[in-house]
């Protein structure tokens, strides 16, 4: 595939760029300092800009076809609001709407989904009302990727961490109450779900969950 990452310098998208990579991708990189990349290879370009700049991403995503667009731009706080990313998603979308591109995934939260409550007190009473701020803007965001023209995959994972691949992940489009689910997913599954969305229908235009 050609793809597109936003937010290819943060911890889920350099996980996403170095597999997609390694998977003979071809991938651009959208990103406000290159220096933060760290890597180079021959399938790997590099596009500076400000992805709270309209004008900035329309021209990268003009100059040629793309099969996938990746949203991983992650927040600074779990406590504040920020405005930057979410008018970041509405310059992506107004872009790709104009342009040849294809699918957009955009990575959001399992909090956000619609049914987070039935995964236990965490996500029903604390999380709700400790990160009202992050949630908003998560809802914002997939309100905007939901309202969209465009062919699109919401990713609402859990707590996310560093831990390395196995492969051993579930996905689904509903909340089903599961005691031995594991309310976290490394990256790396994470990264290995989202490059596979790329190419499969299963979730065009839902929101599905990735949990370990």
């Amino acid at each position: 595939m050609n793809i597109i990452i936003f937010g290819a310098t943060g911890r889920t998208g350099s996980e996403l760029l170095r597999r997609a990579l390694s998977e003979g991708h071809t991938v651009t990189a959208f990103v406000r300092n290159p220096t933060k990349l760290g890597i180079s290879h021959p399938n790997l370009k590099v596009e500076q800009g400000e992805v709270n700049r309209y004008i900035d991403i329309d021209t990268v995503l003009k100059k040629e076809k793309v099969d996938a667009v990746y949203s991983v731009l992650g927040a600074k706080s779990m406590f504040k609001r920020d405005m930057i990313l979410i008018d970041a998603l509405k310059n992506i979308i107004q872009a790709m709407e104009k342009s040849d591109a294809g699918k957009l995934i955009h990575v959001s939260f399992i909090g956000a989904h619609r049914e987070a409550g039935k995964l236990g007190f965490l996500y029903k009473y604390v999380i709700p009302n400790i990160m009202t701020n992050l949630l908003r803007d998560h809802r914002d965001k997939d309100a905007l990727v939901t309202q969209s023209k465009l062919n699109w995959i919401l990713v609402q994972p859990p707590v996310l961490t560093m831990g390395d691949y196995n492969g051993k992940y579930v996905h689904e489009a509903e909340i089903h109450q599961d005691p031995s689910r594991k309310l976290k997913l490394s990256r790396a599954n994470l990264a290995d779900f989202l490059l596979k969305q790329g190419n499969d229908s299963t979730y065009d235009r839902k929101a599905v969950l990735v949990t370990e």
